[in-house]
């Protein structure tokens, strides 16, 4: 039903919204992370792998950055298997680094507990245009609820998933449990928004899809019958001047003026009176 399809496209159009947020937001971490991976004291902590200006360069970026829980560095031994990287962490936030020497990784939530839950961001080191090493950033990400919860939504349904991870939910949730939409992505993320829109049609809504419906068919309805009866009244009236022409020409009386309003009921009497003038023609010659 349109009026169904018509709520869910809204609930479509509010989540490419929060979308769009969503991912400015991660994005605006990003650039900032990447400005900071390029401060000088920071290269210079990680070119000399030396422990106290690291921990400096740590410092000086959780002062400056918002929403911090952890800044973490990685140097170029953490590919080497044979040598441990002195810094803990989860398995997922040290395969986010490692891949990061090669190739900026997409931000992430990372934890498999909620209580160390965080947002990943990690970033390379760059000397000389070789990467030296990687800043790996986990940051609150309260950020996402709230845009959520800040979100207006009268009727439907969105859910911002990581994978099976869902994070963060605004509206009343389905029976289904899986929507039939197609789930939008979040740009510079791993995430993607479902949404829907099952609610019932109210009466109010009903009633509008009834109006909307019928009404244009009552209308077409009524102008045929209009439409019929005029005609009906037209033909009527002419075929009466038709049979009265008729009538004329039997009693070979003079052909007048019949006032027929239909072009094509006049072509008749026209040829009626050729009729005449021709059946004349031949008495005549008699």
């Amino acid at each position: 039903m349109f009026i169904a399809k018509s709520k869910v496209d809204a609930v479509a159009a509010v989540a490419k919204g929060v979308s769009l947020t969503l991912s400015e937001q991660v994005n605006l971490l990003n650039n900032l992370l990447d400005k900071m991976a390029q401060d000088p004291d920071v290269i210079n902590a990680v070119a000399q792998n030396n422990p106290e200006l690291l921990a400096n360069a740590a410092t000086k970026l959780e002062n400056h950055f918002p929403g911090i829980l952890s800044i973490k560095f990685l140097l170029s031994e953490i590919n080497d298997p044979s040598k441990k990287t002195g810094v803990t962490m989860g398995y997922a936030d040290l395969e986010m680094a490692k891949k990061t020497f090669t190739k900026d990784q997409v931000t992430a939530i990372q934890g498999d507990v909620a209580t160390d839950r965080h947002l990943a961001i990690a970033r390379r080191v760059m000397q000389n245009g070789i990467p030296i090493g990687v800043v790996l950033a986990g940051l609150n990400y309260d950020f996402i609820s709230k845009i959520l919860a800040y979100t207006t939504l009268e009727k439907g349904y969105i859910e911002l998933r990581q994978e099976k991870l869902m994070l963060a939910s605004v509206g009343k949730k389905p029976d289904q449990e899986e929507s039939d939409n197609d789930p939008i992505n979040v740009p510079n993320t791993d995430w993607q928004l479902y949404y829907d829109n099952s609610s019932s049609t109210s009466a109010v809504e009903f009633s509008l899809m009834v109006a909307i419906v019928l009404v244009p068919a009552l209308m077409v309805a009524l102008g045929f019958v209009i439409g019929y009866r005029k005609i009906s009244d037209l033909l009527t009236e002419d075929m009466a001047w038709v049979t009265k022409a008729f009538k004329d020409i039997l009693t070979e009386k003079t052909l007048g003026e019949y006032p027929v309003k239909v072009s094509e009921i006049k072509n008749i009497i026209s040829t009626l009176a050729q009729f005449k003038r021709v059946v004349n023609d031949k008495l005549f010659e008699i």
